[in-house]
């Protein structure tokens, strides 16, 4: 795990430091996690889940350029927070979405 100085945010399955995001149970089949830095990151969104849009995903790809890591809870979470980075978009679904997609595009602002 990389730990860049201080913990900003961590719910369990997204841990937010003063390098980047750490997305927990990432990867399938061995559920290894990715870190992504705020360089990186092109945009960070909202998004409300439905029915026919990830709610009911618990792991793996949702479109075709999305990928959302592990979450036995997502079907009980309403909002996402989307990464767009260069090719796959993470998708993932914190506690508290709106407080991330907040910090990370004060992290985001800050490195620019």
């Amino acid at each position: 795990m990389r730990i860049n100085g201080e913990v900003i945010y961590d719910d369990g399955l997204v841990r937010l430091d003063e390098a980047g995001v750490t997305l927990r149970y990432y990867y399938f089949p061995f559920a290894t996690k990715k870190f992504v830095p705020y360089n990186r990151i092109r945009a960070v969104d909202t998004a409300v889940l439905g029915n026919w849009n990830g709610r009911w995903r618990l792991w793996g790809a949702s479109w075709i350029d999305q990928w959302l890591p592990l979450d036995v809870m997502r079907p009980k979470k309403d909002t996402a927070v989307v990464l767009t980075l260069r090719r796959i978009s993470p998708v993932f679904t914190p506690d508290d979405p709106d407080l991330v997609a907040h910090l990370i595009r004060e992290r985001m602002a800050a490195q620019q």
